[in-house]
């Protein structure tokens, strides 16, 4: 009986790991990625808006 309640609780453990990977993997490092580039490219803008464009 205990070895049936091991396993189970085995199982849920994987399950709930499968779930963390894939909220990581499909939902955190996409948003994290976006806003990353976002926040770049905004600062970049606001440079150039407010130090002008740099001469090269």
């Amino acid at each position: 009986m205990a070895h049936q309640e091991a396993s189970e609780s085995a199982k849920q453990v994987k399950s709930k790991e499968l779930k963390a990977l894939g909220f990581i993997i499909f939902l955190l490092f996409p948003i994290l990625t976006i806003t990353g580039i976002s926040a770049y490219g905004f600062i970049i803008w606001m440079i150039q808006a407010f130090g002008g464009v740099v001469a090269h």
